[in-house]
């Protein structure tokens, strides 16, 4: 939704606020000496444009259907002009409308009226405590590698169970064959353990000046 900004300084704030939204409520209505320029006063004739408003001493808010509307909020020393516009041609029409108006009722103490563009996205907005989800490739390497370490030591194993089956078969020194193929099934899958668990924590200690 596009939106404009202005903060005029000004001692008349309040003043200056009930004076605009009584004019768009006779703009309105109809009312006899608050004709718009020619235009406005066409598409509101053909029902294309409803002003309507309401104000108190201190907040105001006037809605142009379907173009959007303008709120503002009067202080002591200043007076707070927000648009908020359904595109970009109502929010130029309102500003047009707004800046006109304002520049009019102060013709013997002229205000100055700056504009400020102030984009908001409430759709892109991050959810307020919403969490971010964990890039999915970093977890797919993980599992993958997780799932060829088991390879690697069930295949080792294989191996070494059938080099133990011929040795035992083979040699009249059975017993301390089979222990010997234990230890080092024992041994590599450790090695192999304590060289994944080396990588992590050197991957994860890592700074940025070491990239």
């Amino acid at each position: 939704m596009p939106t404009l900004t202005a903060q005029i300084e000004t001692e008349r704030a309040s003043r200056y606020l009930v004076q605009f939204c009584k004019h768009a409520a006779a703009m309105g209505r109809g009312g006899g000496g608050h004709t718009p320029r020619m235009h406005l006063r066409g598409m509101m004739d053909r029902r294309e444009l409803r002003v309507t408003a309401e104000w108190s001493d201190t907040d105001g808010t006037v809605t142009f259907t379907p173009w959007g509307r303008c709120t503002l909020t009067a202080e002591d020393d200043a007076l707070t002009l927000l648009i908020e516009a359904a595109d970009e041609d109502g929010l130029r029409q309102i500003r047009d409308v707004v800046s006109r108006d304002f520049e009019r009722f102060s013709q013997r103490d002229p205000l100055t009226v700056t504009w400020h563009r102030t984009e908001t996205s409430d759709a892109d907005a991050p959810e307020k405590g919403a969490l971010t989800p964990a890039p999915r490739r970093g977890r797919l390497r993980s599992n993958l590698q997780a799932i060829l370490l088991a390879a690697a030591v069930v295949v080792i194993i294989g191996l070494h169970v059938g080099l133990a089956g011929t040795v035992v078969a083979n040699s009249a020194w059975a017993g301390m064959a089979a222990n010997v193929v234990v230890a080092l099934v024992v041994l590599k899958v450790a090695f192999i353990a304590l060289a994944r668990f080396g990588f992590r924590r050197r991957k994860a200690t890592k700074t940025p000046d070491d990239s």
